[in-house]
């Protein structure tokens, strides 16, 4: 019996708070050599692209993929294929847009509890589409949230943001005009911008700075500059080969920070290190987004959507061939 699930319903499904968890143990089981997860493929459609992240997840039993299609003109469409090890049951399809937001912020906020000075403070917030949104939804799903800053090109876009947070999280959320005004004074900064040009520069980072960058997942965008590795004492990755690989900032900044200075992840949560030593570092992570956080994140929500009597069960799919 497969489960389909509409956009509304996964979103019934799981909360951050939850989503966070799910990605405890995904990472978890990563760097405890459970998960099997090729690179990514990219392939150019027309004039658009067709992305595929397959994983298997030895330890909980879980294997999948996620599909991304860019249609020009129209826009992403993403759907994740959810499978049982034991018996191979396609055990559901879902709608994958609000899953893919949500699982980016929650990734960042187990970076970012183990990264971050561990305060309620001050968080600046660079752009505000749905990335930015749900890094800043994660950020206060941990309690690190006092006050919020917020900078968009688009004074409308920031305004509706900073007025959307102040209400829905009961804290100031304040616009900013500019980029380096938004993150003045700031204990964390949450960059979520597909822009091809650079939005942070790693000279207006003051001591003691986190810095959660998740906007740039292809060779032609920017969202930080080659400063901010290098002035990140501890930079972490959701993986070396597709960061260093995708993101177009991280390519730039090959020349003065290569892959084999940046740590995973998967092996920070597993080692516990390396930890921050004092209240003056500067700490970065960078993340694509991976197969393992989808599926992790896909296995909750078919769990919860079960509980629930979410979703519509399709029998006898897909056909079995015996012989």
């Amino acid at each position: 019996m497969t489960l389909i699930l509409s956009n509304s319903e996964v979103r019934a499904s799981v909360t951050m708070r939850e989503a966070v968890d799910a990605m405890e143990v995904a990472f978890k089981e990563q760097g405890a050599g459970g998960v099997k997860q090729p690179p990514r493929t990219n392939i150019a459609a027309g004039k658009g692209w067709l992305r595929i992240g397959p994983v298997v997840m030895e330890h909980s039993g879980w294997m999948g993929f996620k599909a991304m299609n860019l249609a020009p003109g129209i826009g992403v469409r993403y759907q994740v294929h959810l499978y049982s090890i034991e018996n191979g049951e396609l055990k559901a399809i879902m709608d994958a847009q609000y899953l893919t937001t949500l699982r980016t912020g929650a990734t960042s906020a187990v970076a970012t509890k183990r990264l971050a000075r561990q305060k309620k403070g001050k968080v600046g917030v660079l752009g505000s589409g749905v990335e930015s949104r749900a890094q800043l939804e994660a950020m206060h799903a941990i309690g690190l949230v006092h006050e919020a800053t917020v900078y968009s090109p688009t004074e409308k876009n920031r305004d509706q943001f900073a007025n959307d947070y102040s209400r829905s999280l009961g804290i100031p959320v304040v616009a900013k005009k500019s980029a380096q005004e938004a993150i003045q004074g700031c204990d964390i900064i949450v960059a979520g911008v597909k822009s091809n040009q650079t939005v942070l520069q790693g000279s207006w980072l003051i001591p003691g700075t986190h810095v959660n960058s998740v906007g740039t997942a292809r060779k032609d965008q920017r969202e930080i500059d080659p400063e901010t590795f290098q002035r990140a004492e501890i930079v972490v990755v959701d993986t070396r080969e597709g960061v260093f690989g995708e993101a177009g900032d991280a390519i730039a900044a090959q020349d003065v920070f290569g892959p084999n200075q940046a740590h995973e992840l998967s092996e920070l949560i597993l080692n516990g290190a390396p930890k921050r030593r004092n209240d003056e570092q500067i700490t970065l992570f960078k993340s694509v987004g991976t197969g393992v956080q989808d599926i992790g994140l896909a296995a909750m929500v078919y769990e919860h959507a079960r509980k629930k009597g979410l979703g519509t069960d399709y029998p006898d799919f897909p056909f079995i061939k015996t012989s």
